[in-house]
């Protein structure tokens, strides 16, 4: 992903990024709200237009990138706990991008905001293009002739709301990109295939610090506040020749708790992220008690197909460890989670870096467990094994189960499919018995198993 131009959106608050964005993506994936503020972390997604792929980056409103005294000047009233690091994030994003989306507001007008960021902007050096939203019908059309104080050419007029001008927008864009040195004549950047990771768990696990640690820079936001993400961040990045998207997500608590509409749409993306995900990474705070809600939250992961692995994060504060603390700490997790016994756990600390190295090197090796195919020559000996050493118990009736054979019908993840007598006959026990034999003799680790009775 590093190979493909990147696009920025910058402008005042609610002047529609976020709807932009989504609809120049093509999905749902910024939380659109009236509220002020909603975008904190840089968002990105992917669009491809005319033979161009590019990275598309959402950001957070003009406050997030006006120096100190030109806020203090807008917005004297401004109290925000993230101020400083949007601001940070936002400048950095600035510096790597290759073309910016300048969005105004056509119903509100140019604003003093705008001038303001106008002035910031133009000291990058950079390609602007000025985008008007809001243009949804011809009467505003008319308010158009003011921006062009800033000096930015013809503004384009578009309606994220309902999809107005941005064919247009998008051929500007694709325009402007091939006069990009990297993207001369003969050079494409493509998309890959990459594996979707997904970091879920409950507020202030340490989901928005572990990716810091992974990536080794300071691009999402951390703080002892709870619920500081509020939207699913995906970060693109290779390693060891592989794509992997990385998204942090909103943590999740208990319904009765969750106080907005705002806060039910960022949990709601959170475990619509899990279900479409390769891989889930369930994060605990080790140093507090597994609680009710970790244990919903397991569930939910089970449901989703995806392969989990366990991070036990926080690791750093348990004191006076030992060899054998791990394994206490093992048997901890598996008892509260009796369901998640074939996930891999891996303890680490966000904070001191501690393990976090191991954390992808782990992931791949899950991911590569989904995709084993197994003949059915080596499920046929597996399948003898298994009922030599346990005979398969009754579940009702008179008649003893008979299993007859053993087949892989699906990959990604693992499914089975048990030809047997009478499929009433099987006691639900067995089924588990076989799923944890086959994850140790093949090698499933981290992968959930799908067994199918067919008669």
């Amino acid at each position: 992903m590093k190979d493909l131009p990147k696009v920025i959106l910058i402008g005042n608050t609610n002047v529609g990024k976020s709807t932009l964005f989504n609809r120049l993506i093509e999905q749902p994936k910024a939380l659109t709200s009236p509220t002020a503020g909603t975008t904190r972390d840089i968002l990105t997604g992917q669009v491809y237009w005319q033979g161009i792929n590019f990275e598309l980056l959402d950001t957070g409103g003009v406050e997030t990138i006006l120096p100190t005294k030109s806020l203090k000047k807008l917005a004297p009233n401004l109290s925000s706990e993230f101020a400083a690091d949007i601001i940070k994030k936002t400048h950095q994003a600035l510096k790597k991008t290759d073309l910016i989306l300048f969005i105004v507001d056509l119903q509100a007008g140019l604003l003093p905001q705008d001038k303001e960021l106008n002035k910031s902007l133009k000291k990058l050096n950079k390609k602007i293009i000025l985008v008007a939203n809001k243009a949804d019908n011809l009467r505003l059309r008319d308010k158009v002739a003011e921006f062009y104080k800033l000096g930015l050419g013809e503004p384009f007029l578009v309606s994220a709301q309902n999809g107005l001008g941005t064919g247009d927008l998008l051929d500007q864009i694709v325009i402007g990109l091939r006069k990009i040195k990297r993207l001369r004549k003969g050079k494409k950047a493509e998309i890959k295939k990459a594996i979707k990771i997904s970091l879920i768990g409950k507020p202030n696990v340490g989901k928005s610090s572990l990716l810091n640690a992974l990536l080794g820079e300071e691009r999402f936001i951390v703080s002892p506040i709870p619920l500081t993400t509020r939207e699913a961040i995906d970060t693109y990045l290779e390693y060891k020749n592989q794509n992997i998207i990385l998204v942090d997500t909103a943590g999740i608590r208990k319904q009765a708790k969750i106080i907005n509409a705002l806060e039910k749409a960022s949990v709601n993306r959170s475990l619509s992220n899990a279900k479409n995900s390769d891989l889930c990474l369930l994060m605990l705070d080790i140093s507090e008690p597994i609680t009710v809600q970790d244990s919903k939250l397991s569930q939910i992961l089970i449901e989703s197909k995806a392969s989990i692995i366990i991070i036990a994060n926080k690791w750093d504060v348990i004191e006076e460890k030992e060899i054998q603390t791990q394994n206490d700490f093992k048997k901890y997790i598996y008892r509260n989670l009796p369901h998640l016994s074939w996930a891999p756990v891996l303890f680490v600390s966000a904070k001191t870096h501690q393990n976090v190295h191991r954390v992808l090197d782990l992931a791949l090796q899950v991911y590569e467990a989904r995709q084993i195919k197994i003949s059915e020559n080596a499920l046929s000996k597996f399948l003898k094994t298994a009922l030599k050493k346990h005979k398969p118990s009754q579940a009702k009736g008179t008649q003893h189960p008979y299993l007859s054979s053993l087949r892989q019908i699906k990959t990604n993840p693992p499914e089975f499919a048990i030809h047997i007598r009478q499929t009433d006959t099987l006691n639900p026990a067995y089924l588990k018995y076989l799923a944890k034999a086959l994850r140790e003799k093949f090698n499933l680790l981290g992968a959930p198993i799908k067994l199918r009775l067919k008669s």
